[in-house]
């Protein structure tokens, strides 16, 4: 394999991997939004209506989408702070190709 060969692949890896840590940012800030409105939806409903608990019904939905987005995303793996290399890293070696 030339240099040139080599080089293409690399940078489709790289784009690859990118594009699971961009997946991974994408999910945390699902998770946030999620956070912030169901406290929101709680806290609004417990002053308004607190004899009728309507916040589960978003709440119970929101969360199987969470539930879904997270099993796309990391399908039992984690995240950290050197996704983008480890990504890289793995596909290179899945590829036969050593840095």
């Amino acid at each position: 394999m030339d240099e040139r060969e080599r080089s293409k692949i690399e940078r489709e890896v790289a784009s690859k991997a990118l594009r699971r840590v961009r997946a991974k940012i994408g999910f945390r800030w699902h998770f946030a939004a999620f956070a912030v409105i169901n406290v929101l939806l709680f806290v609004i409903n417990m002053m308004f209506t607190p004899g009728l608990p309507w916040f589960v019904w978003p709440l119970g939905g929101w969360s199987i989408a969470l539930a879904f987005h997270a099993f796309a995303v990391f399908q039992g793996s984690g995240a950290s702070d050197d996704m983008l290399e480890a990504e890289i890293r793995r596909e290179m070696e899945r590829r036969g190709l050593n840095r």
